[in-house]
């Protein structure tokens, strides 16, 4: 089955993917698999795995930019649209950095970093980070391909303004991604241009560490 996007874009997929897909974006039940052979339908339930996995870091990410938009965030709401309880909203939102409480707490915002093979600083000048906490985090360990980015195969010490309120974060679209340095139990959340920089990087995840 082919699936059309807009700007001329399109994808194969499998047809039992592919009504599981329409039937789901219409709201209507499943059809059963045409497939009627083991090898088939195990084939297409590791198709429907793997696009659920991605879905569900998508939904988080945008649950995470939803509480982040502005200075005011109805999580009760929220939660009623993502159909969680209150309480597994802010575990989810705590796994990608923010605040369980928008009122007390802040983020640990992310807003530079040096790079360890020349020492050079980018997207601050020395003064600016002087007296900020950081920890460093080693080249990413990709299996079988290599990691994208500018920075990817770089050793990196990043720089973090620690409980900075939402609203002066201004996470926009970064909202949800994180660096994460597990020895300092830090869980970053990065500025737009840190964002744009590390932008293919495995250590930027879109995830949270304790899984969904």
């Amino acid at each position: 089955m082919e699936i059309r996007f807009g700007a001329g874009e399109s994808v194969e997929v499998p047809d039992d993917l592919g009504a599981a897909l329409l039937a789901g974006l219409r709201g209507e039940r499943p059809p059963p698999p045409q497939d009627a052979a083991f090898d088939g339908l195990a084939a297409s339930a590791a198709d429907l795995t793997r696009l659920i996995q991605h879905l569900g870091v998508d939904r988080e990410l945008t649950m995470c930019r939803a509480d982040a938009a502005g200075a005011y965030s109805n999580r009760t709401a929220l939660a009623n649209a993502a159909q969680v309880s209150e309480s597994q909203l802010s575990r989810i939102l705590q796994g990608h950095g923010l605040p369980g409480n928008r009122r007390r707490d802040g983020v640990d915002l992310v807003v530079a970093f040096r790079t360890a093979h020349d020492g050079r600083l980018h997207l601050a000048a020395e003064p600016d980070v002087a007296d900020l906490p950081s920890f460093t985090l080693p080249p990413p360990s990709v299996q079988g391909a290599r990691a994208a980015g500018r920075f990817a195969g770089r050793e990196l010490t990043f720089y973090y303004r620690p409980q900075v309120p939402i609203p002066e974060a201004r996470l926009g679209r970064s909202a949800g991604y994180t660096l994460r340095a597990a020895d300092r139990q830090v869980v970053g959340c990065v500025t737009g241009d840190v964002f744009d920089a590390l932008l293919g990087d495995p250590r930027l995840d879109p995830t949270r560490p304790d899984g969904r």
